[in-house]
């Protein structure tokens, strides 16, 4: 019977849910990736911190957005019986109608504008890309049930760009047009999940107003400050969707 991997950021690992996982690194045919577990085997979850890698010294590093081994993270869930995942991202948003603080579960992404990667090199990566749809749905159910603050229910156009640097005001004009949110990772783990036939959907809370919106510029610092406000909801998203998800998986 599989488990639900979450994959999630540097303030998820933090959390209360997630604080008494254990590390463990994985060997895969991609590199080495840690995974998070509970050692007493009671809660079928994995966790990945998207961002955390092993350095050639066998040390935890933290890998910026286009340095993630996208593959190495996904073949570790994987190989440690992951058959679902919840990606938990936090994006921009590229509409003023998709204000801070707002919960989206996107149904579409682009990307076009970055390298592509892909698991396989043969034939098998002419894949038909997208976010899992029945996941989706209990999402969005769980949310809605839970009567989450800021949760939007209308599905969103998620747009990735290459990162790590944020966007300029010029891009954001023009990938305003594409979409309704913005990050740096969704689209790549969607791609690859969908390869290795795993359902994966994105919760995504917004952070940020893209470069520009809203009338002003986008700092490091409001975006920092603006994580740490919203990650009590975060938190209780991923709360909800534990407690929806888990019980299939035991």
């Amino acid at each position: 019977m599989g488990k639900l991997g979450v994959l999630g950021g540097t303030s998820l690992l933090k959390s209360d849910m997630f604080s008494a996982l254990k590390p463990k690194t994985v060997n895969t045919p991609h590199g080495d990736a840690i995974v998070y577990t509970d050692p007493s085997g009671s809660r079928p979850i994995i966790f990945v911190q998207r961002h955390q890698g092993v350095g050639a010294d066998g040390k935890t590093q933290y890998r910026p957005p286009h340095l993630v081994n996208f593959r190495a993270n996904l073949a570790a869930m994987v190989q440690e019986g992951v058959d679902t995942i919840v990606a938990v991202c936090c994006v921009g948003s590229l509409s003023e109608d998709i204000p801070i603080g707002t919960v989206v579960i996107p149904d579409d992404f682009f990307y076009l504008f970055g390298p592509s990667v892909s698991y396989y090199d043969d034939a098998r990566a002419h894949i038909v890309p997208g976010f899992d749809d029945k996941l989706r749905g209990k999402l969005i159910e769980a949310l809605t049930e839970e009567s989450i603050l800021g949760f939007r229910n209308g599905g969103a156009v998620y747009v990735q760009t290459v990162g790590p640097r944020f966007e300029t005001k010029a891009e954001v004009r023009f990938l305003s047009t594409l979409g309704d949110i913005i990050g740096m990772t969704g689209a790549t783990e969607a791609t690859i999940a969908k390869e290795l036939e795993v359902p994966y959907a994105i919760l995504a809370m917004v952070d940020n107003m893209a470069n520009g919106l809203a009338g002003s510029d986008l700092t490091k610092e409001q975006f920092h400050a603006n994580v740490a406000k919203n990650l009590g909801v975060v938190e209780r998203c991923v709360a909800t969707v534990l407690e929806k998800l888990t019980p299939k998986h035991m």
